[in-house]
Formats: C-alpha cells, sequence, structure tokens
C-alpha cells in the first residue's frame, strides 16, 4: 500500500505544480482515483481487474490527463461586464452604442490625449484598448 501512495503523491503533486489540476474535470479526477486503484490491482497480482480498471479510467478521463488536446483551439476571451464598463466610461458612450458613437468618441478621446499632442502614452493606449473591447462586444452581440 505504500508504494501506492507514494505513487499517488507523485501524480498528484505533478498535476498541481503543473497547473493541470485546476483545469481538470470531476471525471478526470474519478478517473485518477481509479487508475490508481487499478495500479494498485496489477501491483497484487490481479491483472484483470488492474488492467480493466486502467482501461476503464482511460476512458473515463476522456485521455486528458496527461495528453493535451492539440487540435482543439482555446476560446478566445470574452470581455468581462466590468471592463466593458470601464471601457464605455473611458470613452463616455452609453450601453447602446453603436458602431459609429464609438468611433466618434473613440477619436474624440484620442485627439485630446495622443502622446503626440502632450497626452499621456498610457492612457492613449487604455482608449484605443476600450474601442476594441466596444467593438468586440458589438459584433459578438450582432451574431447572437
Amino acid at each position: 500500500m505504500l508504494p501506492l501512495l507514494i505513487f499517488g503523491g507523485a501524480i498528484l503533486a505533478w498535476l498541481v505544480l503543473s497547473g493541470k489540476a485546476k483545469t481538470m474535470t470531476p471525471n478526470q479526477w474519478l478517473a485518477l482515483v481509479i487508475a490508481l486503484v487499478g495500479a494498485n490491482f496489477l501491483r497484487g497480482g490481479g491483472w484483470i481487474m488492474g488492467g480493466a480498471m486502467l482501461v476503464g479510467a482511460a476512458f473515463l478521463s476522456g485521455w486528458r490527463i496527461l495528453i493535451p488536446a492539440r487540435d482543439s483551439e482555446e476560446p478566445k476571451r470574452k470581455p468581462r461586464n466590468f471592463e466593458l464598463d470601464r471601457a464605455r466610461s473611458l470613452l463616455g458612450v452609453s450601453d447602446d452604442a453603436g458602431f459609429i458613437e464609438i468611433n466618434a468618441a473613440w477619436k474624440q478621446r484620442l485627439a485630446e490625449h495622443h502622446p503626440d499632442n502632450g497626452g499621456d502614452e498610457q492612457l492613449a493606449k487604455m482608449i484605443n484598448r476600450a474601442r476594441d473591447i466596444l467593438l468586440e462586444e458589438l459584433e459578438a452581440s450582432k451574431g447572437r
């Protein structure tokens, strides 16, 4: 039993330290437990039961515990609501502002705070990012 505890602890430490533990689903945690119990059966000589448990754990986890998904792209991060509120307040537009209003407000704010006119470079970057966030949200809401 001691080798199983050491082996299980090493796997758990690796999952936590590599950051994979944060993204694991409940099915993957269950598969990990089943795999460890199956390894214990294998160690004790129960080849049929241990092998069946390991194969079942592999199918239950979807093979995603140790092998990362290669064909799926990470979904594009959608801005949080406080980012949208901050972007709207920075540009001074309402919640239902359209493309024309957002661009007009962006041009006006950028003209006031552009570094070439003595403005702050960081504020100009924030104004540009606010426009990008609002236009992304506008396109996303049209696509719904």
